[in-house]
């Protein structure tokens, strides 16, 4: 499980179809990434620094699988 990719997007009281909608991917891609069942692909994680405009730093953070 990604818990700090859910602590981002419950900290901004986003649903993760708000997020998947926001980044262009459907609901079942990004629970799947979130819950670390799949990786996402670098166009994924690309479009979800730039919708939420999230730093290099920070992006690494919420990419590690716990």
């Amino acid at each position: 499980m990604r818990t700090n990719l859910k602590v981002f997007r419950v900290k901004r009281n986003l649903s993760q179809q708000d997020v998947a909608e926001k980044i262009g991917v459907v609901r079942a891609t990004y629970s799947a990434i979130e819950l670390g069942k799949r990786d996402g692909r670098k166009t994924f994680w690309n479009e979800f620094q730039n919708a939420f405009n999230v730093s290099d730093e920070e992006m690494w953070d919420l990419m590690k699988n716990d």
